[in-house]
């Protein structure tokens, strides 16, 4: 695994981390917390994606879903929703 791949892979569990966090805002109706938090996390996934590439990140995500849940009949594959990037 070279540099690239494994800052992808650091960025990808802190994203999924994040997605998590932003689940827990909703949960408890702090729902304007979760707007901003999830904002970040699709800026930060976009820089992330500059920096290593689309598919390194998507693979990146792809590798720390399954670190998660175990499985890759249970993973949340590809990249986060970007809704703010295009």
């Amino acid at each position: 695994m070279n540099d690239r791949e494994h800052d992808a892979r650091v960025a990808a569990l802190w994203i999924l981390h994040g997605g998590a966090c932003v689940k827990l805002l909703r949960a408890h109706g702090r729902y304007d917390h979760a707007e901003n938090f999830e904002d970040a996390l699709n800026e930060v996934a976009s820089i992330v994606a500059d920096e290593v590439g689309e598919d390194t990140l998507s693979a990146a995500m792809d590798w720390a879903s399954d670190q998660l849940w175990g499985s890759a009949e249970h993973a949340v594959t590809g990249t986060p929703e970007r809704k703010h990037l295009h």
